[in-house]
Protein backbone atom coordinates (compact mmCIF):
# COMPACT_ATOMS: atom_id res chain seq x y z
CA UNK A 1 0.00 0.00 0.00
CA UNK A 2 1.24 3.48 -0.87
CA UNK A 3 0.20 4.99 2.47
CA UNK A 4 0.65 3.75 6.02
CA UNK A 5 -2.64 2.30 7.27
CA UNK A 6 -2.65 4.46 10.38
CA UNK A 7 -2.16 7.57 8.23
CA UNK A 8 -5.09 6.54 6.06
CA UNK A 9 -7.31 6.05 9.10
CA UNK A 10 -6.17 9.30 10.69
CA UNK A 11 -6.86 11.27 7.50
CA UNK A 12 -10.18 9.57 6.69
CA UNK A 13 -13.47 11.36 7.11
CA UNK A 14 -17.04 10.08 7.06
CA UNK A 15 -17.14 10.21 3.27
CA UNK A 16 -13.94 8.39 2.30
CA UNK A 17 -13.42 5.99 5.22
CA UNK A 18 -14.75 3.13 3.09
CA UNK A 19 -11.70 3.54 0.84
CA UNK A 20 -9.56 1.91 3.52
CA UNK A 21 -11.19 -1.51 3.07
CA UNK A 22 -11.14 -0.98 -0.69
CA UNK A 23 -7.42 -0.17 -0.70
CA UNK A 24 -6.59 -3.16 1.48
CA UNK A 25 -8.59 -5.38 -0.84
CA UNK A 26 -6.88 -3.99 -3.97
CA UNK A 27 -3.48 -4.37 -2.34
CA UNK A 28 -4.21 -8.04 -1.64
CA UNK A 29 -5.64 -8.66 -5.11
CA UNK A 30 -2.43 -7.34 -6.62
CA UNK A 31 -0.28 -9.75 -4.60
CA UNK A 32 -2.63 -12.65 -5.28
CA UNK A 33 -2.63 -12.06 -9.01
CA UNK A 34 1.17 -11.84 -9.15
CA UNK A 35 1.41 -15.23 -7.43
CA UNK A 36 -1.32 -16.96 -9.41
CA UNK A 37 0.26 -15.93 -12.69
CA UNK A 38 3.29 -18.05 -11.80
CA UNK A 39 1.58 -20.98 -10.07
CA UNK A 40 0.34 -24.40 -11.21
CA UNK A 41 -3.40 -24.96 -11.48
CA UNK A 42 -3.80 -26.73 -8.14
CA UNK A 43 -2.16 -23.83 -6.33
CA UNK A 44 -4.20 -21.28 -8.26
CA UNK A 45 -7.45 -22.99 -7.31
CA UNK A 46 -6.56 -23.11 -3.62
CA UNK A 47 -5.41 -19.48 -3.52
CA UNK A 48 -8.44 -18.29 -5.48
CA UNK A 49 -10.83 -19.98 -3.07
CA UNK A 50 -9.34 -18.60 0.15
CA UNK A 51 -8.64 -15.15 -1.25
CA UNK A 52 -12.24 -14.77 -2.46
CA UNK A 53 -13.44 -15.79 0.99
CA UNK A 54 -11.22 -13.12 2.55
CA UNK A 55 -12.57 -10.47 0.17
CA UNK A 56 -16.11 -11.42 1.22
CA UNK A 57 -15.20 -11.03 4.89
CA UNK A 58 -13.63 -7.65 4.20
CA UNK A 59 -16.74 -6.47 2.34
CA UNK A 60 -19.00 -7.82 5.06
CA UNK A 61 -17.16 -5.99 7.82
CA UNK A 62 -16.94 -2.75 5.84
CA UNK A 63 -20.71 -2.89 5.24
CA UNK A 64 -21.36 -3.39 8.95
CA UNK A 65 -19.23 -0.34 9.70
CA UNK A 66 -21.27 1.66 7.23
CA UNK A 67 -24.56 0.45 8.70
CA UNK A 68 -23.61 0.89 12.36
CA UNK A 69 -20.31 2.40 13.48
CA UNK A 70 -16.71 2.52 12.20
CA UNK A 71 -14.19 0.22 13.85
CA UNK A 72 -10.79 1.50 12.67
CA UNK A 73 -8.94 -0.45 15.35
CA UNK A 74 -10.13 -3.66 13.69
CA UNK A 75 -8.30 -2.77 10.48
CA UNK A 76 -5.18 -1.89 12.46
CA UNK A 77 -5.35 -5.30 14.14
CA UNK A 78 -5.98 -6.97 10.78
CA UNK A 79 -2.92 -5.35 9.14
CA UNK A 80 -0.34 -7.85 10.50
CA UNK A 81 -2.48 -10.70 9.10
CA UNK A 82 -2.55 -8.86 5.78
CA UNK A 83 1.23 -8.50 5.70
CA UNK A 84 1.75 -12.14 6.66
CA UNK A 85 -0.37 -13.24 3.70
CA UNK A 86 1.62 -11.04 1.33
CA UNK A 87 4.91 -12.42 2.66
CA UNK A 88 3.66 -15.98 2.19
CA UNK A 89 2.53 -15.18 -1.34
CA UNK A 90 5.97 -13.77 -2.17
CA UNK A 91 7.62 -16.84 -0.69
CA UNK A 92 5.30 -19.07 -2.71
CA UNK A 93 6.39 -17.30 -5.88
CA UNK A 94 10.04 -17.73 -4.95
CA UNK A 95 9.92 -21.45 -4.09
CA UNK A 96 8.22 -22.31 -7.37
CA UNK A 97 11.30 -21.21 -9.28
CA UNK A 98 13.82 -23.54 -7.72
CA UNK A 99 12.28 -26.18 -5.44
CA UNK A 100 10.41 -29.46 -5.62
CA UNK A 101 6.65 -29.89 -6.02
CA UNK A 102 6.45 -31.04 -2.41
CA UNK A 103 8.03 -27.82 -1.16
CA UNK A 104 5.73 -25.78 -3.39
CA UNK A 105 2.69 -27.46 -1.86
CA UNK A 106 4.04 -26.85 1.65
CA UNK A 107 4.42 -23.14 0.85
CA UNK A 108 0.96 -23.14 -0.69
CA UNK A 109 -0.56 -24.74 2.41
CA UNK A 110 1.11 -22.13 4.60
CA UNK A 111 -0.30 -19.35 2.42
CA UNK A 112 -3.79 -20.87 2.46
CA UNK A 113 -3.64 -21.12 6.25
CA UNK A 114 -2.72 -17.44 6.58
CA UNK A 115 -5.68 -16.48 4.38
CA UNK A 116 -7.97 -18.59 6.54
CA UNK A 117 -6.67 -17.04 9.76
CA UNK A 118 -7.31 -13.54 8.40
CA UNK A 119 -10.83 -14.51 7.32
CA UNK A 120 -11.57 -15.97 10.75
CA UNK A 121 -10.33 -12.79 12.41
CA UNK A 122 -12.61 -10.56 10.33
CA UNK A 123 -15.58 -12.89 10.83
CA UNK A 124 -15.09 -12.87 14.60
CA UNK A 125 -14.77 -9.08 14.63
CA UNK A 126 -17.92 -8.79 12.53
CA UNK A 127 -19.86 -10.95 14.98
CA UNK A 128 -18.54 -8.91 17.92
CA UNK A 129 -19.61 -5.66 16.26
CA UNK A 130 -23.08 -7.02 15.49
CA UNK A 131 -23.54 -8.37 19.01
CA UNK A 132 -22.51 -5.04 20.53
CA UNK A 133 -25.11 -3.30 18.40
CA UNK A 134 -27.82 -5.85 19.27
CA UNK A 135 -26.99 -5.48 22.96
CA UNK A 136 -27.23 -1.69 22.99
CA UNK A 137 -30.54 -1.89 21.11
CA UNK A 138 -31.90 -4.38 23.64
CA UNK A 139 -30.79 -2.24 26.56
CA UNK A 140 -32.30 0.90 25.03
CA UNK A 141 -35.62 -0.88 24.59
CA UNK A 142 -35.48 -2.08 28.18
CA UNK A 143 -34.74 1.44 29.40
CA UNK A 144 -37.79 2.74 27.52
CA UNK A 145 -39.92 -0.04 29.01
CA UNK A 146 -38.70 0.78 32.51
CA UNK A 147 -39.58 4.44 32.01
CA UNK A 148 -43.12 3.46 30.99
CA UNK A 149 -43.48 1.08 33.97
CA UNK A 150 -42.35 3.72 36.41
CA UNK A 151 -44.72 6.27 34.93
CA UNK A 152 -47.58 3.86 35.58
CA UNK A 153 -46.49 2.64 39.03
CA UNK A 154 -45.30 5.78 40.78
CA UNK A 155 -48.38 6.37 42.89
CA UNK A 156 -47.31 8.31 45.96
CA UNK A 157 -44.40 10.08 44.33
CA UNK A 158 -44.44 13.86 44.27
CA UNK A 159 -45.48 15.34 40.89
CA UNK A 160 -42.28 17.41 40.80
CA UNK A 161 -40.00 14.40 41.23
CA UNK A 162 -41.96 12.39 38.69
CA UNK A 163 -41.81 15.22 36.18
CA UNK A 164 -38.07 15.54 36.68
CA UNK A 165 -37.68 11.80 36.11
CA UNK A 166 -39.62 11.98 32.86
CA UNK A 167 -37.57 14.93 31.64
CA UNK A 168 -34.19 13.33 32.47
CA UNK A 169 -35.09 9.89 31.14
CA UNK A 170 -36.42 11.24 27.86
CA UNK A 171 -33.38 13.46 27.42
CA UNK A 172 -31.01 10.55 28.04
CA UNK A 173 -32.78 8.42 25.43
CA UNK A 174 -32.88 11.35 23.02
CA UNK A 175 -29.16 12.10 23.51
CA UNK A 176 -28.23 8.50 22.72
CA UNK A 177 -30.44 8.38 19.63
CA UNK A 178 -29.14 11.73 18.39
CA UNK A 179 -25.56 10.63 18.97
CA UNK A 180 -26.25 7.50 16.93
CA UNK A 181 -27.16 9.77 13.98
CA UNK A 182 -24.37 12.29 14.59
CA UNK A 183 -21.53 9.78 14.49
CA UNK A 184 -22.22 9.05 10.83
CA UNK A 185 -20.87 12.53 10.07
CA UNK A 186 -17.81 12.38 12.32
CA UNK A 187 -14.28 11.22 11.53
CA UNK A 188 -14.19 7.43 12.02
CA UNK A 189 -11.76 7.54 14.95
CA UNK A 190 -13.97 10.10 16.69
CA UNK A 191 -17.17 8.20 15.85
CA UNK A 192 -15.79 4.94 17.27
CA UNK A 193 -14.72 6.63 20.50
CA UNK A 194 -18.04 8.45 20.94
CA UNK A 195 -20.17 5.38 20.34
CA UNK A 196 -18.10 3.23 22.68
CA UNK A 197 -18.72 5.77 25.45
CA UNK A 198 -22.43 5.84 24.59
CA UNK A 199 -22.73 2.03 24.62
CA UNK A 200 -21.02 1.75 27.98
CA UNK A 201 -23.20 4.46 29.46
CA UNK A 202 -26.37 2.78 28.19
CA UNK A 203 -25.25 -0.45 29.82
CA UNK A 204 -24.45 1.28 33.11
CA UNK A 205 -27.77 3.15 33.25
CA UNK A 206 -29.73 0.01 32.38
CA UNK A 207 -27.88 -2.02 35.02
CA UNK A 208 -28.56 0.58 37.71
CA UNK A 209 -32.29 0.99 37.02
CA UNK A 210 -33.45 -2.44 35.89
CA UNK A 211 -34.59 -3.61 39.34
CA UNK A 212 -36.22 -0.34 40.37
CA UNK A 213 -39.70 -1.05 38.88
CA UNK A 214 -40.02 -4.22 40.99
CA UNK A 215 -38.98 -2.33 44.10
CA UNK A 216 -41.55 0.38 43.36
CA UNK A 217 -44.23 -2.24 42.76
CA UNK A 218 -43.51 -3.79 46.15
CA UNK A 219 -43.44 -0.40 47.85
CA UNK A 220 -46.79 0.59 46.34
CA UNK A 221 -48.31 -2.69 47.46
CA UNK A 222 -47.05 -2.06 50.98
CA UNK A 223 -48.13 1.60 50.79
CA UNK A 224 -44.54 2.64 51.52
CA UNK A 225 -44.86 5.78 49.42
CA UNK A 226 -41.72 7.42 50.77
CA UNK A 227 -39.73 4.53 49.27
CA UNK A 228 -41.50 5.13 45.94
CA UNK A 229 -40.49 8.77 46.01
CA UNK A 230 -36.90 7.88 46.88
CA UNK A 231 -36.77 5.40 43.99
CA UNK A 232 -38.07 8.03 41.57
CA UNK A 233 -35.44 10.52 42.74
CA UNK A 234 -32.68 7.92 42.50
CA UNK A 235 -33.68 6.93 38.96
CA UNK A 236 -33.88 10.56 37.89
CA UNK A 237 -30.39 11.12 39.30
CA UNK A 238 -29.03 8.11 37.39
CA UNK A 239 -30.34 9.48 34.11
CA UNK A 240 -29.00 12.94 34.92
CA UNK A 241 -25.51 11.56 35.62
CA UNK A 242 -25.66 9.66 32.34
CA UNK A 243 -26.55 12.84 30.47
CA UNK A 244 -23.71 14.80 32.09
CA UNK A 245 -21.18 12.01 31.52
CA UNK A 246 -22.01 11.77 27.84
CA UNK A 247 -21.71 15.52 27.40
CA UNK A 248 -18.28 15.63 29.06
CA UNK A 249 -16.97 12.69 27.02
CA UNK A 250 -18.35 14.15 23.80
CA UNK A 251 -16.52 17.41 24.42
CA UNK A 252 -13.29 15.55 25.26
CA UNK A 253 -13.38 13.37 22.17
CA UNK A 254 -14.39 16.13 19.75
CA UNK A 255 -11.45 18.24 20.92
CA UNK A 256 -8.89 15.55 20.04
CA UNK A 257 -8.38 16.73 16.46
CA UNK A 258 -7.49 20.24 17.67
CA UNK A 259 -5.08 18.85 20.26
CA UNK A 260 -3.36 16.72 17.66
CA UNK A 261 -2.71 19.79 15.50
CA UNK A 262 -1.15 21.47 18.51
CA UNK A 263 1.06 18.45 19.16
CA UNK A 264 2.23 18.33 15.55
CA UNK A 265 3.10 22.04 15.66
CA UNK A 266 5.15 21.48 18.80
CA UNK A 267 7.07 18.60 17.20
CA UNK A 268 7.71 20.68 14.10
CA UNK A 269 9.24 23.43 16.27
CA UNK A 270 11.58 20.94 17.89
CA UNK A 271 12.62 19.50 14.52
CA UNK A 272 13.39 22.99 13.22
CA UNK A 273 15.65 23.61 16.22
CA UNK A 274 17.58 20.39 15.51
CA UNK A 275 17.91 21.30 11.82
CA UNK A 276 19.38 24.71 12.63
CA UNK A 277 21.88 23.15 15.03
CA UNK A 278 22.97 20.58 12.44
CA UNK A 279 23.35 23.14 9.66
CA UNK A 280 25.33 25.66 11.73
CA UNK A 281 27.83 23.68 13.86
CA UNK A 282 30.31 26.56 13.78
CA UNK A 283 27.89 28.72 15.75
CA UNK A 284 27.72 26.32 18.69
CA UNK A 285 30.49 28.14 20.57
CA UNK A 286 29.12 31.60 19.89
CA UNK A 287 26.90 33.13 22.54
CA UNK A 288 26.40 29.67 24.09
CA UNK A 289 24.53 30.76 27.27
CA UNK A 290 21.81 32.70 25.42
CA UNK A 291 21.34 29.88 22.90
CA UNK A 292 20.86 27.34 25.67
CA UNK A 293 18.24 29.50 27.31
CA UNK A 294 16.30 29.92 24.04
CA UNK A 295 16.38 26.23 23.18
CA UNK A 296 15.45 25.21 26.70
CA UNK A 297 12.53 27.59 26.67
CA UNK A 298 11.09 26.14 23.45
CA UNK A 299 11.79 22.55 24.47
CA UNK A 300 10.10 23.09 27.84
CA UNK A 301 7.01 24.29 25.99
CA UNK A 302 7.09 21.23 23.73
CA UNK A 303 7.40 18.95 26.75
CA UNK A 304 4.52 20.70 28.52
CA UNK A 305 2.32 20.37 25.43
CA UNK A 306 3.05 16.66 25.15
CA UNK A 307 2.03 16.05 28.75
CA UNK A 308 -1.45 17.48 28.22
CA UNK A 309 -2.16 16.29 24.68
CA UNK A 310 -3.66 12.96 23.63
CA UNK A 311 -2.65 11.69 20.22
CA UNK A 312 -5.46 10.30 18.05
CA UNK A 313 -3.60 6.96 17.93
CA UNK A 314 -4.09 6.75 21.69
CA UNK A 315 -7.78 7.27 21.26
CA UNK A 316 -7.98 3.81 19.72
CA UNK A 317 -6.23 2.30 22.71
CA UNK A 318 -8.26 4.28 25.20
CA UNK A 319 -11.62 3.77 23.52
CA UNK A 320 -11.05 0.45 21.69
CA UNK A 321 -14.03 -1.78 21.54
Amino acid sequence: MEKDLWQMIDEADAYNYGNIATQLKKDMEKSVQATMDKSPETVRLDIAKVSNNLYEKMDQFAQAEQDYVPSPETWLEYKPEHETIKENLQNLQAVQKKTSAQEVMAASDKTVDSFQQASIFLQVEYEKLMERERQVQREMEQIKNIIEQMQEQTRGSSPENLQKLMINSKKFVSDIENLREDIHWQKPVIAAALWKEAREQVKQVYTEIREIPDKIKTAVRDKAYSIVDQAVQKTSSIFDKGIQYLQVKKEEVLNLSLLEKKRQAAEKTQEEIKTVEQQQPSLQHINEPSKDRAVASVQDKVFDDRISIKMPRKVLAAFSV
